[in-house]
Parts: C-alpha cells; structure tokens; sequence
C-alpha cells in the first residue's frame, strides 16, 4: 500500500529519477508531449518551490507517483494546475485519484477555489479523474481542459491535511522500514 506525503525542495532528485523512469507514453501525457531526459532534469532543476506543492506516492520507499499543484498568485490570483504522473507498473492502484484527493484539500486550505487539468483529448484517465472530482471538460484542439470547482476551506478541510500529514509522517517511517526489510532480504538472496 504506497505512503503519500508532501515533497520537501531537498527531495527534488526522487521526483526527478521518478519522472525519468516514466514510459515514453506516460511521459507524453504527463507533459502533453514528447519530452526528452534533459527536458526532465530542467524542469525539475527549474522548480519554483514558491509556487508549487509536490505530494506522492511512495512504494516501499521509492517516489512511483506524484501530483504536481502549482499556482501562480499574479496570472491566477485565487486558480492552481495540476499535473500527475504515475509509473506504469503501479496505475492499476488508484494512486491517481488519491493524489488528486489530497492535492484538492490542499488547494483548497490555501484559498484556491478552481484547479485546471489540462491534458490531451486521448487522455482517458485524466479525464476520468477530473470527472471524479466535479470537473468541466472543454476541448481545445486536441487538449483537454478540465476545471475543478473548489469549496472554500473549513475545519474539516484543515483537520484533514493535519491528520494526513501526521499519519504519512507515520507512514514514511514504516514504508521505509519495508524497504530496508526488503533490501536485505535481496542481498541474503
């Protein structure tokens, strides 16, 4: 069972060796295009840690999926994006949409009252997710996009992050101690 939890700037190198293990597919619908290993290192090396928020999904101490909230207070004063990726071997568990989760109470504990999705037209996961979650498609070309209407925050809203980001404190502890467990049982092998 992964363990989500926030990213912390220090961790941007577990983002970036997770990107770069995405298949070329999952590469091209999480950057709405072809992009190469060296466009991967630049994005992360240029994240704005400002405006952005990482949470993810760790498997046995390894970052295999990871949802991207970005804002930019001057162009969308009160609107954030979103952009997810998950590893080929681990979309089959629903990491997608407990990502999305959990970036929505965060967008919307920080005052955020509309999240876009933008993704392209062939994207059926994404755009299932959005429609998961109350979003309005509109096609562009061959994009997709898909806002998602936010509640203002409330003591529920902020009880809950609390809450998950104790538990996932917890929970990078014991999947750490999984991976280490299984580590070791490799070697013994």
């Amino acid at each position: 069972m992964p363990v989500y939890r926030k990213l912390l700037p220090a961790e941007i190198s577990r983002y970036r060796d997770h990107l770069l293990r995405l298949s070329r597919a999952d590469r091209h619908a999480r950057f709405s295009g072809t992009v190469s290993d060296d466009v991967i290192e630049n994005h992360c090396r240029n994240l704005d840690w400002t405006r952005t928020i990482l949470i993810g999904a760790f498997h046995q101490g390894v970052l295999r999926g990871a949802v991207e909230l970005c804002t930019d207070r001057l162009l969308w004063p009160d609107s954030a994006e979103l952009a997810i990726s998950v590893e080929k071997d681990f979309q089959e568990m629903r990491i997608g949409s407990a990502l999305v989760r959990r970036a929505l109470t965060i967008a919307r504990n920080r005052s955020i009252t509309t999240i876009a999705i933008i993704c392209q037209s062939t994207n059926r996961r994404m755009r299932a997710l959005a429609r998961r979650y109350g979003g309005k498609a509109e096609i562009d070309g061959g994009e997709v996009i898909a806002t998602i209407p936010l509640e203002s925050a409330d003591q529920f809203s902020l009880a809950l992050e609390a809450l998950e980001d104790s538990t996932n404190a917890v929970g990078a502890v014991l999947d750490g101690l999984q991976a280490a467990t299984a580590w070791t049982e490799r070697r013994a092998a």
